[in-house]
């Protein structure tokens, strides 16, 4: 991602809080009902209980919300590029990570057992592949077991001009270049896919 489209993507969620404040909007989803759904196809990328967790985007960190009613004993960081966005998220849990941090600047050193990813790689950019690539690079790297992003599907009826639709295939290959065991989830009844990669078959054979 260029430096001027991050910049233009930090103020685009800069100037929807400025308006909407703590809401679904600013985050770009319509409604608790998908967001539900979504997040239960990512927790299902293994057991998480016990495990670290790094939440890429995480915006007002709701995904940490989800994982302590589901899971035992997640330890959690949230890491988003808004400024805004972060402080909302340590106003609503105070005792939890959170940090606005570029991963693909190094703005992460640490490992963590998964990384989690809803959303943050569905704004156009010029090469949408290529920071897909990196993206998913960075967070296997850094992950002891597994990654699991979501994406809006390219099989749709309609595109929003603002927003990129990644092809499945075209995804898969990207993961099956890092590792051998992947998933690809496109099963439910919204208009995207997720993504899971481990880093052995045993961590695959955890996947719901």
């Amino acid at each position: 991602m260029r430096p001027e489209e991050k910049q233009a993507l930090i103020q685009l969620y800069e100037d929807r809080f400025a308006v909407m404040g703590y809401d679904m909007r600013t985050i770009g989803w319509k409604g608790r009902e998908d967001q539900q759904l979504r997040f239960d196809i990512l927790g299902d990328v293994g057991d998480l209980s016990g495990k670290s967790i790094c939440d890429v985007g995480c915006g007002f960190g709701d995904l940490y919300d989800y994982l302590g009613r589901r899971f035992h004993g997640v330890r959690y960081t949230g890491i988003d590029l808004v400024p805004s966005l972060v402080e909302k998220a340590r106003e609503r849990h105070a005792d939890v990570d959170f940090r606005t941090c570029d991963i693909l600047a190094g703005g992460l050193a640490e490992r963590f057992d998964y990384f989690v990813l809803s959303g943050a790689l569905n704004y156009k950019v010029e090469n949408n592949m290529s920071l897909t690539r990196d993206m998913l690079a960075a967070m296997f790297e850094l992950a002891d077991k597994g990654v699991a992003v979501n994406f809006l599907s390219s099989y749709v009826n309609y595109e929003h001009p603002r927003n990129f639709h990644h092809s499945p295939e075209a995804v898969f290959g990207l993961a099956r270049s890092m590792t051998r065991w992947v998933t690809i989830r496109h099963d439910y009844p919204l208009w995207e896919f997720t993504l899971f990669m481990y880093k052995n078959q045993r961590g695959s054979n955890h996947a719901a």
